[in-house]
């Protein structure tokens, strides 16, 4: 096993910036399906469980990224073993979960495949191309669980978040990051690479401008 160097908040947006409103859009698309869903079903809303609600609106959420990001030739939709997984330029793998609370932290059963996605951790294997940037597309339900609130995304490792979460909608309450400590006297510049600058600077010339 090796755990990769994921891409700091800076190199990360500038990857998904292009693709921010897309997102946003895959997460309204499916809460609309679901309240127009929810209100064709006999009985009151409150019959159908949280836990209910999660899994359907993680469904319909699945449809809409695939339908929005498929075409695009620099885009992977893949499921792995169940869940969709979207890799953008090969440098940031993405899935998609719901926030369960204002800290942006996710809950999951802990399996081999989601502790590797959470803490960075890649299998070397022939197949792989490079590490990638593992992040979470999430959301956060109003206070009456009846639309969403916030749409951010984040990076984690070992339960903690690398770095502030991307706000993609609504109002991202600030989180705490891990405090990242150098042992050396006068660390060394980052050096980014010329294939991720040349992603960023395409991806800032088709959005226009940089993160307000």
């Amino acid at each position: 096993m090796e755990i990769a160097e994921p891409l700091d908040r800076t190199d990360c947006y500038g990857v998904l910036k292009p693709y921010l409103p897309a997102l946003d859009d895959s997460f309204r698309a499916a809460m609309q399906r679901w309240q127009a869903w929810l209100g064709k079903l006999d009985g009151s809303p409150a019959d159908v469980s949280a836990r209910s609600r999660a899994n359907t609106l993680y469904d319909f959420i699945v449809v809409e990224v695939t339908k929005r990001f498929a075409p695009d030739p620099h885009v992977r939709v893949r499921k792995e073993r169940g869940f969709l997984v979207v890799r953008f330029h090969d440098l940031v793998a993405m899935r998609f979960k719901k926030f369960r609370s204002n800290t942006l932290k996710t809950s999951s059963v802990a399996t081999a495949q989601s502790l590797a996605f959470s803490n960075q951790t890649l299998e070397i294997s022939e197949v792989t191309i490079q590490p990638m940037t593992h992040v979470v597309a999430g959301y956060l339900l109003d206070d009456l669980d009846l639309n969403i609130a916030k749409v951010a995304v984040t990076c984690t490792m070992f339960g903690d978040h690398l770095w502030a979460p991307i706000q993609i909608s609504g109002t991202v309450a600030p989180v705490a990051a891990v405090p990242q400590v150098s042992t050396e006297a006068a660390p060394a510049p980052r050096v980014r690479s010329k294939r991720v600058k040349k992603i960023i600077d395409d991806g800032q010339q088709a959005a226009g401008g940089s993160e307000e």
